[in-house]
């Protein structure tokens, strides 16, 4: 992946309906190769919507340029979201695939978004857009897909072994954000296939006596208890409230931005406290998540973990994630790092149409200085 990502790096920030519909872009006017395709990619949210163009430079890297947010609430449907993005394009060139990353389970031609009133269809989007080529997947798939586009930088390794040069062939991928999601990613000769489950949701186990005291609480609420109710948004509401309980003096829980808030801030014991249990918890859940699928390291996305990395880049943290009793040699080996890239959706999504014909276009691109034989 070439330095020309770079303008991904920045913050997201959501499109002003009433700004200027000039949509911003590289400043390199031969972003993209004259015979590359150019794909839009998506990662759509329940909140926000993310757009860019992606195909192949010169050198065979894939690339991204026009880059914008779009903010779900000001559209009736998908398909208003990306005709307002796609009528801001002016001169460049139209794209003709592309693939989305979408937060919702995708089971068929029509997609329903899990936290927004949106649905479409596939094969009408790809008919009503002329597109000969359209790929709709989860977006924790599209984070898979991202995984082996990502540079040494983009990986924040955390407390246990080293995390490798090269990326294994067996990788487990999980991530707090609105759910807890769980996928796994395999790469080998024939190219990378991701894997994705519903393992998020499998039982919360308890570890220690405050485990089963949180367990015990949360079953007053709930008929059962899963990780993602608690590794997650909404579930680290779950847990203040159930930590609350634990010290003897209930409490409604604040939204899951001001608990992490004030967890970093120190004003708030019982959300520091619920802050470093999740991050315990989550290390345990990585370490059942590792053994089930044998992998050879375990990488974190989603939008939670990087403001929580003070909290869980602890030596507890990874002696949660071992602690798996006679199989913990087995886990000792395995390197965990925290994805740090701004926007892995849409770099998975780019990959997903343009990671073949990289590896083709490379392979057949001589190395500076070597020529080509008479």
């Amino acid at each position: 992946m070439g330095p020309r990502l770079a303008h991904l790096t920045g913050e997201p920030k959501t499109e002003d309906k009433n700004a200027s519909p000039r949509l911003p872009r590289s400043k390199d006017p031969a972003l993209f190769a004259t015979d590359s395709l150019v794909g839009l990619v998506a990662d759509i949210g329940g909140t926000n919507a993310r757009f860019a163009l992606a195909g192949l430079d010169e050198a065979g890297k894939i690339v991204t340029d026009f880059r914008q947010d779009m903010a779900d609430a000001d559209y009736p449907g998908l398909e208003a979201c990306v005709s307002a993005y796609l009528s801001r394009l002016g001169a460049a060139p139209r794209p003709t695939l592309a693939a989305f990353g979408v937060a919702s389970p995708i089971a068929g031609d029509v997609v329903q978004l899990t936290n927004r009133d949106w649905s479409f269809s596939i094969q009408a989007f790809k008919a009503k857009f002329d597109w000969s080529r359209f790929e709709v997947v989860n977006d924790f798939v599209a984070i898979g897909h991202a995984l082996g586009g990502l540079e040494r930088r983009h990986w924040r390794p955390l407390t246990g072994p080293a995390w490798p040069d090269e990326l294994p062939a067996a990788v487990s991928l999980v991530g707090p954000g609105t759910g807890f999601g769980v996928g796994q990613v395999l790469r080998g000769a024939g190219g990378t296939i991701v894997v994705p489950t519903e393992g998020g949701h499998a039982s919360f186990a308890p570890l220690d006596e405050l485990d089963i005291q949180i367990l015990r609480a949360m079953l007053g609420r709930f008929p059962r208890v899963s990780n993602e109710r608690i590794l997650s948004g909404p579930g680290l509401e779950h847990l203040y409230q159930a930590m609350a309980e634990a010290r003897g003096a209930p409490a409604d829980p604040p939204a899951a931005p001001q608990i992490l808030e004030a967890a970093i801030a120190g004003r708030d014991p019982v959300a520091r406290d619920t802050v470093q249990r999740f991050c315990l918890i989550l290390g345990g859940a990585m370490g059942d998540v590792a053994l089930v699928q044998g992998a050879e390291a375990v990488a974190i996305g989603g939008g939670i973990a990087p403001r929580m990395i003070e909290f869980l880049d602890t030596t507890l943290v990874r002696a949660r994630f071992e602690a798996k009793g006679r199989a913990q040699p087995v886990l000792a080996k395995v390197p965990v790092a925290l994805i740090t890239h701004p926007e892995p959706g849409l770099l998975g999504a780019a990959r997903l149409l343009f990671a073949d014909q990289a590896k083709s276009r490379q392979a057949a691109t001589p190395e500076p200085g070597q020529g080509v034989a008479p």
